[in-house]
């Protein structure tokens, strides 16, 4: 079984208030994996078409000026946050941040990227977008989405899994994952299947999930299998705060430009309405 071993990850931050906790989050990992730590950020401001070739030439002197500035300010709160004994490389790149982050990741090369979700909805989410799920939609390697930025959490902690499944290629790559990432923390897994045809018998699709999930899984951590009625983004979410999971993993099909396009799929709801932090892990569309 291909287990999920990151050697390399990518820890993208701001300034913003909740760049400590996804500090906490990348080096939970790194510790649990004994994983090179990289922490980057994009210094993105972009200028007015109107300035001339002297005003950008001043731009861009100032821009490096700030990089420096940044960069410091990141080695303070990782001393601060991080301590002495976790080791870590600081990279400060100018553009736009979800472009710089998947570049940055392909020539790194990163096995996970941690990232945090501001938590932006309706119109806002609308026209300013999201960083998250722009590297989450086109990222190469799982993207670990730090949630629950406004809490101040000293250490965070994983007990408990949850990794939704339906049966696929895809749910089968996530549940190698999430048993790698359980036994690395010692934590408990709960495998979870949503039945959304009314039709379906929960005692046999309990039977088939409990068939489905191999030995080598068992082996790795403490699971349990759980089969709810209803629709699967609600039913993952409702499960994750009823029993206080610490973490969801969950499977991301690349699309086309097109479909990308479109919301509304389960990964794409519960990313946006779950309290719970998400490992996603892609899968490339053939």
């Amino acid at each position: 079984m291909k287990l999920f071993q990151p050697r390399n990850i990518l820890c993208a931050i701001d300034f913003s208030s909740g760049a400590e906790l996804i500090l906490r989050w990348a080096a939970l990992f790194a510790a649990a994996f004994r994983a090179h730590l990289e922490i980057f950020h994009a210094d993105w401001w972009e200028p007015p078409r109107y300035f001339t070739a002297a005003q950008l030439e001043a731009l861009a002197n100032q821009a490096q000026q700030h990089r420096h500035e940044a960069e410091a300010e990141i080695r303070r709160i990782a001393r601060e946050v991080l301590g002495p004994e976790q080791k870590y490389e600081i990279r400060v790149d100018s553009g736009h941040p979800a472009a710089l982050i998947l570049q940055r990741a392909q020539a790194l090369p990163a096995d996970l990227i941690v990232v945090g979700s501001h938590g932006r909805t309706g119109l806002a989410r609308w026209r300013l977008g999201s960083v998250a799920e722009d590297v989450v939609r086109q990222a190469a390697q799982p993207v670990l989405v730090v949630k629950g930025l406004q809490r101040a959490v000293a250490r965070p902690e994983v007990k408990h899994l949850l990794c939704p499944v339906n049966f696929t290629l895809l749910a089968r790559e996530c549940l190698e994952v999430s048993s790698a990432v359980a036994e690395a923390l010692h934590a408990r897994l709960t495998v979870l299947h949503a039945a959304e045809d009314a039709g379906e018998s929960l005692e046999q699709k309990h039977r088939d999930l409990c068939a489905w999930v191999p030995a080598s899984v068992r082996g790795q951590c403490e699971i349990a299998e759980a089969v709810r009625r209803g629709n699967a983004a609600e039913q993952i979410l409702a499960l994750a705060r009823e029993e206080a999971a610490d973490l969801i993993v969950l499977g991301a099909e690349h699309r086309t430009l097109l479909e990308a396009l479109t919301w509304g799929t389960t990964t794409e709801r519960v990313l946006r309405h779950s309290e719970t932090s998400i490992l996603v892990v892609p899968r490339k569309r053939a």
